[in-house]
């Protein structure tokens, strides 16, 4: 199999995990004398629970702190968190998002406050160059990034086989493709747009093609009011997003159909490939047939010889400025930027490093979206350059709407605009 070391970093149904790890030996913030506290609190998404277990079942080896993990679906934790936090009530280590996409994203965070400032951790000089600004806000560091991520096709590997088919390299090859999937009785893409967030993939993944590859700028056209959602190639991305669904790329009923049971579908090989972040291979590999071998190619939005895809910072973890256990939580995200760390988060988890310290063992998936964003094929995460979580509201209900026949790719589009207005 083909494989290439690269520098790392370490890195849906709500569930809590109680795990123990390992304890601070530095004092707490509070009062002249304090009693080191054997308590740490984190919350982060479930596509990283397997290796949040692995790394915190190695974290007790070295220390013995008391360690609950509370794990949501990524829609719910990112509704969430801020609540959690404007109540006091959040963890002291929780997972965020670069720029301001999104709720649980750094620049609407820690715009009410609620992000210590991380600028003066060891590890600040070796974050990716290119992705350390996006975790800063004037300036100061404000997360950890766990891996860099990207949005693509994760197939599996048998059913392709089975088929006998290419992987599509442009658009029209790729309805040809939904066809003859469809044909031999199983479906393309499995789809589960009943998971809100999952609404996004298909769309952001086209906008490379369609958005960001004529027009690199785009996002600086959006912030300055010489371009809008509805003037712009969005409306080829949400018109080939039905085409698709049109084409029979898709299980019947997306709509019926959670995140989970999209991985099932691919897992049983009921489905050839689910459009996802790479950040979500880990959690689907782990409940596929033991054996099950997957790759990962781009999405073609047209027929051009190159395909791009979007690429950005994965889930990153920042500490709760008025964090219970303070020490605690500074020591921990210290230690999940060392090699140690890093080891055992990507041998738990294997994905895209975003620190340049430490040698990890890229395959499968992971290497094959490296390589892509190596060659120069990496386009922005459309969020990360948004003002605020509400287009992205907007996109997830829009989508909904449009595949339930409530509303037209115009009134997504202009909802969209109203959002980012807004």
């Amino acid at each position: 199999m083909k494989s290439r070391y690269i520098a790392a970093v370490a890195g849906v149904a709500i569930a809590a995990v109680s795990l123990s790890a390992c304890s601070s030996s530095s004092d707490e913030n509070s009062g002249e004398t304090p009693e080191a506290s054997k308590t740490l609190t984190i919350g982060t998404t479930s596509n990283n629970q397997v290796p949040m277990e692995a790394v915190v079942a190695a974290y007790k080896e070295k220390t013995g702190l008391d360690v609950n993990v509370t794990l949501a679906d990524t829609g719910q934790y990112q509704t969430t968190i801020r609540t959690q936090l404007s109540s006091g009530t959040a963890p002291d280590v929780f997972t965020v998002w670069a720029g301001s996409g999104n709720p649980a994203a750094i620049q609407i965070l820690q715009g009410a406050g609620y992000l210590a400032d991380l600028s003066d951790r060891p590890w600040v000089d070796e974050v990716d160059p290119g992705t350390a600004e996006q975790l800063q806000i004037d300036g100061k560091t404000y997360g950890l990034p766990s891996k860099l991520d990207a949005i693509g096709a994760i197939y599996n590997k048998t059913t392709l086989d089975g088929l006998g088919l290419d992987i599509p390299t442009t658009y029209d090859e790729l309805l040809d493709f939904c066809g003859d999937v469809k044909d031999a009785g199983k479906v393309a893409f499995a789809l589960g747009i009943q998971t809100d967030w999952v609404t996004q993939l298909i769309p952001y993944a086209l906008t490379s093609s369609l958005v960001y590859g004529p027009d690199p700028d785009f996002g600086e056209q959006l912030a300055d009011g010489s371009t809008t959602f509805a003037d712009s190639n969005w409306k080829s991305v949400l018109d080939k997003y039905l085409e698709m669904n049109d084409a029979g790329c898709f299980q019947p009923d997306p709509l019926g159909t959670d995140v989970n049971a999209s991985y099932d579908l691919v897992n049983k090989g009921d489905a050839l490939a689910v459009v996802q972040v790479v950040a979500s291979y880990a959690q689907i590999a782990s409940t596929a047939p033991a054996g099950t071998e997957y790759g990962f190619f781009q999405l073609p939005g047209d027929d051009s010889a190159e395909v791009p895809l979007p690429r950005g910072i994965g889930v990153s973890f920042a500490v709760n400025a008025e964090a219970q256990n303070e020490q605690n939580a500074l020591d921990f995200v210290d230690w999940l930027a060392t090699p140690e760390a890093t080891s055992v988060w990507f041998d738990a988890a294997p994905g895209i490093p975003a620190l340049t310290t430490t040698d990890v063992t890229l395959e499968g998936v992971p290497l094959e979206a490296s390589d892509a964003i190596a060659a120069g094929l990496g386009r922005p995460f459309p969020d990360s350059e948004w003002p605020s979580a509400k287009p992205q509201a907007a996109l997830f209900t829009g989508v909904q709407q449009l595949f339930s026949g409530q509303a037209t790719v115009e009134d997504v589009l202009n909802s969209m605009d109203e959002a980012y207005q807004g």
